[in-house]
């Protein structure tokens, strides 16, 4: 029985809109059963034959020209869904991974990405689900280009998941066609500085790298309290914040006095009447990892 698991991720970053991602040390864990005397450890959740896992891996079976692979496939389900936290990210990769292996097909990292954005439109959630760490994305036209390294100094996340969920595709809705000229000037310095305080670890910067006027602006409406949350984070000692990929979950970085950031960052949702989860995640070196387990276990 194959066994593979799937770090959560934050995309964006705030202002690396479509191009940021980072792998966090929460899991999505997924049993692929090809046997009949094989059973995923007892009271998971068997998913749909048409999910996004066999999607996928039926992307991968098609690459090489077989049939899709006939499997039972069961998650431990760990990543809150449709709250920015790279959910069906996960499941995509699971799946491309999975039948990767067990077709022997070695498609490389790129061409996996390239297969992933068939489905998730864009690769700033699966390239760090992928291949952990901190990754930088771009769709050109020859396919998906990516770097992934790892912070230069220690750094943990903190999140603030809320209860109520918020669909990808109702918070793209809300975007705009177009943007100023001004706006994008605005985001491409921040994105820069995001970029260069993460790989040289000086995070000093990170407050005013993480704003962004692209996304998040428009989405303020369909996140309630997501200023006051954000707010709550830096006043707590965070040193930058930002919606985690398209919400509503909220993001902040900390290098210390984590409890207190999550804690605040909570009694600001519930101020809002809003019920949420702290979260504090380390940065995931690694991304999807698949093993053989026995069946019995």
């Amino acid at each position: 029985m194959l066994k593979v698991s799937v770090p959560a991720t934050s995309a964006n970053l705030g202002p690396g809109f479509d191009a940021l991602g980072i792998a966090l040390d929460l899991h999505n864990t997924f049993y692929f059963c090809t046997g009949a005397q094989e059973y995923p450890p007892p009271g998971l959740t068997y998913l749909s034959p048409y999910s996004l896992v066999q999607r996928a891996a039926d992307l991968v079976s098609k690459e090489v020209g077989t049939a899709s692979i006939n499997w039972r496939v069961a998650i431990e389900s760990n990543i809150p869904r449709s709250r920015g936290l790279g959910s069906s990210a996960s499941l995509t990769v699971a799946g491309l991974v999975a039948a990767n292996y067990y077709l022997s097909a070695g498609l490389s990292a790129e061409r996996l990405l390239n297969l992933a954005i068939h489905l998730e439109g864009h690769p700033d959630n699966a390239a760090p689900a992928l291949l952990g760490g901190f990754v930088i994305s771009i769709v050109t036209p020859g396919g998906v280009k990516y770097l992934k390294t790892i912070p230069g100094k220690p750094i943990s996340a903190v999140v603030a998941v809320p209860q109520f969920e918020l669909p990808t595709v109702e918070a793209r809705r809300v975007l705009p066609s177009q943007v100023s000229h001004s706006d994008a000037v605005k985001n491409t310095g921040r994105t820069a500085l995001f970029v260069s305080a993460m790989l040289l670890g000086d995070y000093s910067h990170l407050r005013f790298a993480m704003e962004d006027v692209l996304h998040q602006p428009y989405r303020l409406a369909l996140v309630p309290g997501m200023h006051e949350v954000m707010v709550a984070a830096i006043d707590a000692g965070a040193l930058g914040s930002c919606l985690s990929g398209a919400g509503p979950t909220i993001l902040a970085f900390v290098n210390e006095r984590a409890e207190e950031v999550s804690r605040s960052m909570v009694e600001a949702w519930d101020k809002k009447g809003i019920k949420s989860r702290g979260y504090v995640l380390n940065i995931a070196t690694e991304g999807a990892e698949l093993s053989i387990v026995n069946s019995k276990q």
